[in-house]
Formats: C-alpha cells, sequence, structure tokens
C-alpha cells in the first residue's frame, strides 16, 4: 500500500477562512492608529524596512508552518479500504472499507477552484461524522481518484458518453425557482415592512439571517444542475461557489417524494429528491439529495420513471374519508396511499401537492398515531418512519379501521436483504397535470 500525497496548498486553504479573518482583526485595530502615526510624520524608510520584514517574516512562518502540516498529511487507496492520515502532534488515522462506502463526490471549494484544485468526498455508512473527505488535489487528480474509489467499489465511473437523465438546467429557471419559495417570499415581505411602518431596518435582519442560507443552498445546488445515470448509479454534477460532482447509488435510495411546492403551479415545475441510506444531510461538506431541484412535469416523471418503474404516480386506494374536513379542510381529498409491488404510495396536500414512494422493506417502523379529536371523529395517522433524509411518509386522516389494516399489513412485512441494484416505480401522470 503506497501513501499519496495531497497538494501542498491543502493546509493553507484548509485554514483560509481563520487567516482572513485574523488578517481582518488586525486590519481594523491597527490601521487607524498607524494612521495617525504615519501622518505625524512617524514614517520614514526604516519603518518601511521593518514593516516589509514583519511582513515577509509572518509569511515564511505560515508557509513554513504549512508545509510541516503538509508533510504530515497524506492518503492511500488499498485493496480494501481508503485510508486518510494527518496530524502533527497526534497522528489521526481514518479508513473506509469499500463495501461501506455509500456516495463517492468531488467537491470544488469556491477557494480551491481559485487555484484548479478539488477534494473528494467519500460517504461511508454511518452518517455525517464517517465522511472521509480527501483533498485538496488538482481537478484531473481528484477524477481519477473518485474513479478508482468507483472501480474498486464495483461501480463504473461517469459514462464516456452523456445521456443526461436531467439536462443542464438554465440559470434562470434556478433563480425564479429559489425566488417562488415561500421562504424567499416570505423574507421579502418581511423585509419591506421597515419600508411602509416605523420599524427599523434592524428588525428584518433576524430574519434574513434566519432564510438566506437557506436560499443560497437552493440557488447553489441548482445552479446549472445536470445528471446522467449509468451502471446503477447516478452522476450529479451541480454548483455555483462550490462546484460538485456526486454519486447517488440507485440500490441506496430508500424513498422518492416528487414534488410541487404552491407557487410552483402557475409556471408547472416540480421537484424529485430521495432519502439515501448512510448519506450525510446536514453540515457544510453535504450534498443535496434532490435528483431534480426544479423542472417540468415530463423531466420529473422521467426521474420518477427511472427510480420507481413499475408504480403508478396516481392517487391510492386507501383514502382518507369525508368526515376528515373537519380536521383537514384542504387537504382530505388528497390524502391517500396504496399497496403495489412492494410499495407502499403516498399521497398528500391539495396546495402543495406530493408523491412519497418508499419500499416496505426500507421501512424502519409503523407508527399509529391518534389525537383527542381524530379520535371523536374515527380518524387516524399512520407514519412510515425511514432512515434520516429529506423524505418524510406519513398517511393521514385514514378511517382508524383502515388505518389499523395498513398497519398490520405493513408490520407483517419481509424485511430480505436487497439485492444491488434494486430499484423501486411506473408512472401514471393522469393525476399531475397543472
Amino acid at each position: 500500500m503506497t501513501g499519496r500525497k495531497v497538494h501542498r496548498l491543502t493546509p493553507i486553504l484548509r485554514v483560509w477562512a481563520t487567516l482572513l479573518a485574523l488578517a481582518t482583526i488586525a486590519l481594523f485595530n491597527f490601521a487607524a492608529p498607524l494612521y495617525t502615526w504615519a501622518r505625524e510624520g512617524g514614517f520614514g524608510t526604516d519603518n518601511l524596512a521593518w514593516i516589509a520584514g514583519g511582513i515577509i517574516a509572518a509569511l515564511a512562518t505560515v508557509v513554513g508552518i504549512s508545509q510541516f502540516w503538509w508533510s504530515r498529511m497524506g492518503f492511500t487507496l488499498g485493496p480494501e479500504e481508503i485510508g486518510l492520515h494527518r496530524g502533527v502532534v497526534t497522528t489521526q488515522v481514518r479508513t473506509a472499507r469499500y463495501d461501506r462506502i455509500q456516495a463517492v463526490d468531488v467537491v470544488e471549494p469556491l477557494a480551491a477552484r481559485l487555484f484548479g484544485l478539488a477534494s473528494v468526498r467519500v460517504e461511508a455508512a454511518g452518517g455525517a461524522n464517517s465522511a472521509i473527505e480527501i483533498g485538496y488535489l488538482s481537478r484531473a487528480e481528484a477524477e481519477q481518484v473518485r474513479a478508482e474509489i468507483l472501480r474498486a467499489v464495483g461501480s463504473l465511473a461517469d459514462p464516456e458518453v452523456e445521456d443526461y437523465l436531467v439536462a443542464p438546467i438554465p440559470i434562470r429557471r434556478s433563480l425564479m425557482g429559489a425566488a417562488l419559495r415561500l421562504t424567499t417570499v416570505g423574507a421579502a415581505a418581511w423585509t419591506a415592512i421597515p419600508l411602509v411602518t416605523d420599524l427599523t431596518l434592524a428588525a428584518a435582519v433576524p430574519v434574513l439571517v434566519g432564510v438566506l442560507p437557506s436560499i443560497w443552498r437552493m440557488i447553489d445546488q441548482s445552479w446549472r444542475f445536470n445528471s446522467t445515470l449509468g451502471d446503477g448509479v447516478v452522476h450529479l454534477t451541480y454548483g455555483l461557489a462550490n462546484r460538485r460532482r456526486q454519486a447517488v447509488p440507485l440500490d441506496r435510495i430508500h424513498a422518492v417524494q416528487l414534488s410541487q411546492p404552491m407557487l410552483w403551479r402557475p409556471r408547472g415545475w416540480w421537484e424529485v429528491k430521495v432519502t439515501v441510506a448512510g448519506y450525510a444531510t446536514t453540515g457544510n461538506g453535504a450534498g443535496t439529495l434532490r435528483l431534480l431541484p426544479v423542472g417540468s412535469l415530463d423531466q420529473a416523471l422521467d426521474v420518477v420513471a427511472e427510480l420507481c418503474p413499475a408504480v403508478p404516480v396516481s392517487m391510492g386506494n386507501i383514502r382518507s374519508p369525508r368526515r376528515a374536513r373537519w380536521v383537514s379542510p384542504v387537504d382530505w381529498k388528497r390524502q391517500s396511499a396504496a399497496l403495489v409491488d412492494g410499495i407502499a404510495v403516498v399521497t398528500s396536500g391539495a396546495v402543495s401537492r406530493r408523491y412519497t414512494f418508499v419500499e416496505v422493506p426500507h421501512i424502519q417502523e409503523v407508527t399509529y398515531t391518534q389525537g383527542p379529536l381524530q379520535r371523536r371523529l374515527g380518524l387516524a395517522h399512520v407514519r412510515l418512519d425511514l432512515v434520516p433524509g429529506p423524505v418524510r411518509a406519513t398517511v393521514r386522516d385514514l378511517d382508524e379501521q383502515q388505518a389499523r389494516g395498513l398497519v398490520d399489513t405493513l408490520r407483517a412485512r419481509d424485511l430480505p436483504p436487497l439485492p444491488a441494484g434494486d430499484r423501486l416505480g411506473e408512472r401514471d401522470p393522469e393525476n399531475l397535470s397543472p
């Protein structure tokens, strides 16, 4: 097993934000005193030499420390596992076996892109803390390392001929899709309140701080988004600030959701998101789990057809009864469930429509819930508990006898291990017209 080195700029790029913050603090604290001192005649050639010498010494110190740190960093691609080692005082070694790897992504953060560098992020079973990031490498080397890992895992690298599952999304659509979100509209409305009332602009700051990161994430993760499908893996490419190449294995997908936010309905746009076992859903390094961030109905159905080639996208035969209108006056007609070929299909939402598909063996637990008003009306919810991810599945306001029957059926399910490459669901777009 031969050790391999990362790029020499890696230590500096890892802490560039900290270095920038320290430089900014120093500038704000010392700029004014130095300016005053210089105006009073205290600045001369000797002082210029001292300042230049100090800057050179500081840069030399940073470079020296970073190179010593770099000499203690490296990675290995062994016959059975990936190894990552680093550390000056204490050596840290992290490994991931190939048979535990969930996904392999190439990530290009903004600072690294300026130098033509990228990192390889390996998602292993276990969630966010189990991810290993190899970086930074030249972009060509990062693609090569990713291809080597995919071959070792048993997946082929990206197809040579680009046959798009999702063609590149227009930038205008990405921006409009983010703008036509309730969070964006709400933030804009709240920001406008100080313009027409006596409130100060400071009242809008907490709201903006809370919603701007999510708005930015929506834009970044849909920017020039495209995907290809090959050998049971969906390969995604996207990103504005952080350009990323991400791989989502089909056999790791536990749930699929086709949804249409309310403000997208006039445009006829939909999104498709998935829950992937073992894939980090939070944190700075987490990738997207939207296989279609914003697209037409035909695009959405094409994606769902690849994931769910045998299950219709339509209302189920188990539906909320008419009396459910007392607890769900808007959505009750759109609340349903069905079991088709081992797939649980859950529909919900009259304003923001959702179709959720879950392979029955992937259901972790089944929960029957009934509040006081529901108990009086003879209604109940059935929640399908899944692995952590963006997709949730709850069949709402069923007749309590139907709900108990659904729970009994699902609790009697078989739980065999799924073969590699096993997939979900066929489409029936009749109930999806905008």
